[in-house]
């Protein structure tokens, strides 16, 4: 079911007269200031609803989330009848005004079912895995950059830096307009070769932060994943229900500074990067994390909604 329609059916299902936004923010992003917002005018009755959903990261600034900020503004005395569903993980956690929050991670959710559809285009190849490592950097950025400067050298690896090093398979040049789930696929020699994933996530200076595809397709991959992203994005991919592999990858690194975690993400965990562990007694934990990942997640992004859904109906 398209989660729109599952999101309309669950609230209104629970009463609520439902007034949907599904694409709340309007581009272009202001890194400064956040995304332009889709505010409409609503004649709030005791029974509405009115429905923002964030649909990309969201803006951290030091006075707090700017587009929070803005939609509670807004809306003033009625904030209180308004739900924000968003990507970010935990968002509670920057902000405790009158919206309300429900977190729905519909991007990865979709990319995970229609791989789930055509897995037979890709599984067949995840359990080749004779190549060490790989770490892909299409967009170019700082923190990607550091990690590319300690591995660009380091034998039995794949490594890629936008146009600057292309992977042979597939040039940077060609991503435009590929849709994640084709990228995967025509890559699917890469991610079925190595047994590392060193992920360069999408964000990295300061949380809240999302975990996006990268290390979602490590993970369906069997891949062993060091996530380098955000303040804590290690921690939050466990919130979430996912191994780490804390007992094989050293996640220390995780809450260090901006300025230190990309080498020490890398090199706290150099022997397993340069292939001197055994990772035979961790196959079959990937293969669980694959099945859970297609099987079950899903559903419990699905139930998790339902349960904050039902909360949320208590308590306007």
């Amino acid at each position: 079911m398209e989660y729109t329609k599952f999101m309309s059916e669950t609230l209104t299902g629970l009463g609520f007269r439902l007034f949907p936004v599904w694409n709340a923010f309007d581009p272009p992003l202001d890194l400064d200031h956040g995304w332009p917002l889709k505010l409409p005018d609503v004649d709030f009755e005791p029974d509405t609803l009115l429905l923002l959903h964030f649909q990309d990261i969201v803006t951290p600034t030091d006075r707090g989330i700017e587009e929070l900020i803005r939609v509670e503004q807004h809306y003033g005395d009625r904030a209180n009848q308004v739900l924000v569903t968003h990507y970010n993980h935990r968002l509670y956690r920057y902000y405790q005004g009158p919206l309300n929050l429900i977190e729905f991670n519909n991007h990865d959710y979709q990319i995970v079912l229609n791989l789930v559809q055509r897995q037979h285009e890709w599984m067949p190849q995840m359990a080749q895995k004779d190549q060490g490592w790989q770490c892909l950097n299409g967009r170019q950025c700082d923190h990607r950059y550091r990690a590319v400067r300690l591995l660009r050298d380091v034998p039995g690896g794949i490594l890629s830096w936008g146009n600057d090093i292309p992977l042979p398979q597939w040039a940077y040049a060609t991503y435009r307009g590929t849709e994640n789930e084709d990228n995967f696929i025509r890559l699917v020699d890469v991610y079925g070769r190595s047994i590392v994933n060193i992920v360069t996530e999408t964000q990295y200076d300061r949380a809240p932060g999302v975990v996006c595809e990268k290390t979602y397709l490590a993970l369906l991959a069997q891949q062993i994943p060091i996530v380098i992203g955000y303040p804590g994005i290690v921690e939050d991919c466990v919130s979430m229900g996912l191994d780490m592999f804390q007992d094989l990858v050293d996640t220390s690194y995780d809450t260090l500074p901006n300025d230190q975690r990309v080498e020490q993400a890398l090199l706290r965990n150099w022997d397993l990067i340069t292939g001197r562990m055994d990772l035979t007694p961790y196959r079959q934990r990937l293969q669980d994390q694959q099945h859970w990942l297609m099987a079950q997640w899903p559903q419990k992004l699905r139930d998790d909604f339902v349960k904050a859904a039902q909360r949320l109906a208590q308590t306007i």
